[in-house]
């Protein structure tokens, strides 16, 4: 095991732990049934039962984090480097990104009447602001990226694909958590689901684009 590597495990090993703890400080001030779902219109339309947290706070998080150990070993073009800083980087923020949603479910139950709308965006802007810094940067695979059919048909496809995607993850992470401070709590999952699918969606088209460039520039003439 690399040195280099060694902060960013233990830093995920405290990711893993924390929602559990919070969990146990909690408990005894939970409901029977937890609000885990929520409408647009911010009412709660769907709950988890409290004995059930645990999936929640610990197995879900667990389970992705031994996901990404095994991922590495998966990809068929050896690019996922699962020993680089990056790639523990990236599975550091998608626990704490599911751990910060587990807590923040716990919160919830714990205030009724919160909107649920303004502590979801700036979770996921900065899990974005995040993602689009590492898109940037990482090798053609079969997991992680924007993977659609003409990025991995196309090395060149796929970096500057990321490259811009990477940029607009980046900007619209930052910009979404920014707007969830000032946004009335109506309008912020409309404009979370604008951000994600706008961002995903122009990504997709993007690369579509780009290959329809690079192949008539190796057109032969």
């Amino acid at each position: 095991m690399k040195k280099n590597l060694l902060p960013w495990q233990f830093l995920t090993l405290v990711v893993l732990v924390l929602p559990s703890i919070y969990l146990l400080k909690v408990w005894p001030a939970l409901p029977d049934q937890v609000p885990s779902h929520f409408g647009l219109d911010g009412q709660a339309n769907g709950y988890t039962s409290r004995n059930q947290l645990w999936l929640l706070t610990l197995a879900l998080p667990l389970g992705v984090a031994l996901l990404f150990a095994v991922l590495p070993r998966l990809d068929p073009k050896h690019r996922l480097d699962g020993d680089s800083v990056n790639f523990q980087k990236l599975r550091l923020a998608v626990v704490a990104l599911l751990g910060g949603l587990a807590c923040y479910v716990l919160y919830l139950a714990m205030h009724p009447g919160t909107p649920p709308g303004r502590g979801l965006a700036v979770l996921l802007g900065l899990f974005f602001a995040f993602l689009g810094n590492y898109l940037t940067t990482v090798q053609p695979n079969y997991f992680v990226g924007i993977r659609t059919p003409w990025t991995l048909e196309s090395p060149a496809v796929w970096a500057r694909t990321h490259r811009v995607g990477g940029i607009l993850f980046c900007v619209s992470g930052l910009l979404l958590a920014g707007l969830a401070f000032v946004l009335p709590p109506t309008w912020i999952e409309p404009v979370l689901l604008v951000f994600i699918l706008g961002t995903a969606g122009f990504s997709y088209a993007y690369s579509y684009v780009v290959f329809r460039e690079e192949a008539r520039l190796n057109k032969p003439a």
